[in-house]
């Protein structure tokens, strides 16, 4: 699963380590103003509306104590990752829709997408060469898209069960 990576060990390490990625989080609310522009491939969708609605739910230095956790468990948490992965197999006659934002190298690379084609057998997969790790920012029509063909997938699984 991503995480594996050394980058990626890296990255939990300096934005969730202590004291610095502690800092970095609740003093500076870095994550909210600078790594979630920074996965964002349509640069010019970055505006000030779209900056506040990553910076407000996080106003004070106690509000924004997971986004310290939550890069810190992508090491500390890789045993449990770990046993999740090991069950995925269960979900591999389920349908799947995956859409993958190819330009994000670091977070989740095009073997990462391969990993979960291969865990989602039933899948309908849709590479995004002009998305990054926000894909719902760069692409919000394929979201869209997305979300509707699953919807559609289940519906008509369940008329023919029913």
């Amino acid at each position: 699963m991503a995480g594996h990576a050394p980058a990626m060990k890296l990255f939990s390490f300096a934005m969730g380590g202590w004291p610095f990625g502690y800092w970095l989080q609740t003093r500076r609310n870095f994550f909210a103003k600078k790594i979630v522009p920074h996965g964002i491939y349509h640069s010019e969708k970055i505006t000030d509306i779209l900056r506040k609605a990553y910076t407000d739910p996080f106003p004070t230095p106690k509000s924004r104590k997971p986004t310290w956790v939550f890069p810190r468990q992508i090491r500390k948490a890789r045993p449990w990752l770990a046993e999740i992965e090991a069950k995925l197999p269960v979900l591999s006659n389920l349908p799947a829709q995956i859409l993958w934002g190819m330009k994000d190298s670091a977070g989740f690379p095009p073997e990462e997408m391969t990993k979960w084609q291969g865990y989602l057998k039933l899948n309908e997969t849709e590479s995004l060469d002009d998305a990054s790790h926000y894909v719902q920012e760069d692409r919000p029509d394929r979201v869209v898209a997305s979300i509707r063909r699953v919807l559609e997938r289940t519906s008509r699984q369940s008329r023919k069960l029913g």
